[in-house]
């Protein structure tokens, strides 16, 4: 039986993610969750606006957005924990320029978006900023034979808010869009399967 808790969001647990932007002539990171996708192309990061990522976002109009590893994680917590506005954290990671100006490329991150920025939704205390996603890198390790990410290797770092903790993805569960002509319904579907595990 389901119980009401309130207005919690709860579309946990979400991607980490590094944000990299250039303020002010140096490289800054920000470890970010609230984010999401607009069609296929495009994605969007929601930040306080008072956040020093989000000064480097506006002023530059241009981001990197990298999934975090497990061995990133550490280094992830610590860059979303200060504020660029008082530390530099532009050596939280190794990284080089990418192909858009002012974007950081993180190294050793699994797989890195270069984006450029179209639009800002503002609303009352966060900007969402939408970005076009222009290059993605991703590590050769984590392509399967087709040359399309492999999540499963991958492992990316997610974020669940309500119990405040960092999880990673696990094994793959089903395929996509195939073509289930035995299904019925949930009841029937659910007698299935208590007689075929015995249950």
């Amino acid at each position: 039986m389901q119980r009401d808790i309130g207005s919690l969001l709860g579309l946990y647990p979400t991607p980490v993610t590094i944000i990299g932007t250039v303020v002010d002539g140096t490289v800054n990171w920000s470890c970010l969750a609230n984010l999401g996708q607009l069609g296929l192309d495009h994605i969007f990061l929601s930040i306080h606006k008072d956040h020093y990522t989000a000064t480097g976002i506006r002023k530059q109009g241009t981001a990197s957005v990298s999934l975090v590893s497990q061995e990133m994680l550490r280094a992830a917590d610590y860059v979303g924990s200060v504020s660029g506005a008082d530390v530099d954290k532009s050596g939280a990671f190794p990284y080089h320029m990418g192909k858009l100006e002012n974007t950081p490329v993180i190294d050793v991150a699994p797989l890195v978006m270069e984006c450029r920025l179209v639009d800002i939704y503002a609303m009352k205390d966060y900007d969402n900023f939408i970005l076009e996603v222009i290059h993605t890198h991703v590590q050769q390790e984590f392509l399967n034979p087709s040359g399309v990410p492999d999540y499963e290797k991958m492992s990316p770092i997610l974020f669940e808010l309500p119990a405040q903790s960092y999880l990673y993805t696990g094994k793959t569960a089903g395929r996509c869009w195939s073509d289930d002509s035995e299904f019925t319904g949930w009841a029937e579907t659910r007698k299935t399967e208590v007689i075929k595990n015995g249950v």
